[in-house]
């Protein structure tokens, strides 16, 4: 990326979402009322993933491979409340982590990151007390084409869970939190900018991850989002989470109802290997699911796999499984 090219995606970015963020009177107590494609739009987020309906990308046609995140160790930031949630925004004329790969088409430039609780989205049916997103824009696009193109975005969701205080549990949110007592009133000023490691905020496997068609999930909820919604959370503890919830952001909590899914859902390999158990017929087992999940006769496929599989053990024929 040119130093042109920086330089046009750092003006405009943060100054994009402050202006969303301050010049639209709206509020979570009142979403019915939000404005735009809040209203009108066809593929809002969040919504509930269903990990046995996600579709399992084998052929790649949609994830190309693995996700790419390039420059995420050392990131000069400052923090802000703008009265909605806790957010980070990359400084200025510095050089950004940039994401590519995985269901992405290019290069995507890092934005920002900000908190919501509980979790915006769910998965299957299960809220997290805690979600982070982590805002990308397609790079050499301005806001204002970004905004109005379905790939102009690409949002990375991790889930948190909260467990007691301990070095371990303290890991993820360690360096973002000495700026968040100076957060709790809106009105404070925005804080110095300091240098994080963002990889901490990252799922422990970043590759594995379920990824959708959506929207922003803040007016004007523009379908200009590709989202990355990694399924393994990381931990962070109690007194971190009571510290961030102590936030003003105009009620209690701050996420966005679940909206419908109406649209398909993909896992990444990842995700499928995840479930896989510990023994041979739990592997068999697992990978059935994953394929099961893309195709309706997977599950007559994965029956007689593993019927061959216990054949072969004991020496009968095997039978011709139709393919998939």
């Amino acid at each position: 990326m040119s130093a042109m090219s920086s330089n046009t995606i750092f003006l405009v970015a943060p100054l994009f979402i402050r202006d969303v963020s301050s010049q639209l009177e709206w509020s979570y107590s009142y979403q019915t009322q939000w404005p735009g494609a809040c209203k009108t739009g066809k593929q809002q987020s969040p919504i509930n993933i269903m990990s046995r309906q996600a579709v399992f990308d084998k052929e790649e046609g949609h994830i190309h491979g693995p996700l790419v995140l390039r420059g995420y160790r050392d990131v000069t930031v400052t923090s802000v409340n703008n009265g909605h949630t806790l957010r980070w925004d990359a400084v200025p004329d510095l050089v950004a982590p940039v994401m590519s790969g995985g269901p992405l088409s290019g290069n995507y430039t890092f934005m920002q990151f900000h908190l919501h609780w509980l979790s915006e989205h769910a998965i299957d049916g299960m809220k997290y007390p805690l979600e982070i997103h982590m805002v990308h824009m397609k790079t050499g696009l301005t806001v204002d084409e970004a905004v109005l193109r379905p790939d102009g975005l690409a949002v990375i969701g991790v889930m948190c869970e909260i467990y007691s205080k301990n070095e371990e549990s303290e890991h993820a949110l360690e360096e973002i939190m000495p700026a968040v007592p100076g957060l709790i009133d809106p009105q404070a000023r925005m804080a110095e900018p300091t240098s994080i490691d963002l990889t901490r905020l990252l799922s422990p496997d970043p590759q594995s991850y379920y990824t959708y068609h959506g929207s922003l999930t803040t007016p004007l909820c523009q379908e200009a989002v590709t989202w990355i919604v990694m399924d393994k959370p990381i931990t962070i503890s109690d007194d971190q989470y009571q510290e961030i919830t102590k936030a003003d952001v105009g009620g209690r909590d701050n996420y966005r109802s679940l909206q419908p899914v109406n649209r398909v859902v993909y896992r990444s390999l990842a995700s499928c290997s995840s479930i896989i158990a510990p023994s041979l017929i739990g592997t068999l087992f697992a990978i059935v699911h994953c394929l099961s999940s893309t195709f309706g006769a997977g599950v007559n496929k994965g029956i007689c796999l593993i019927g061959n599989f216990k054949r072969r053990l004991f020496g009968d024929s095997v039978k011709q499984c139709a393919k998939l």
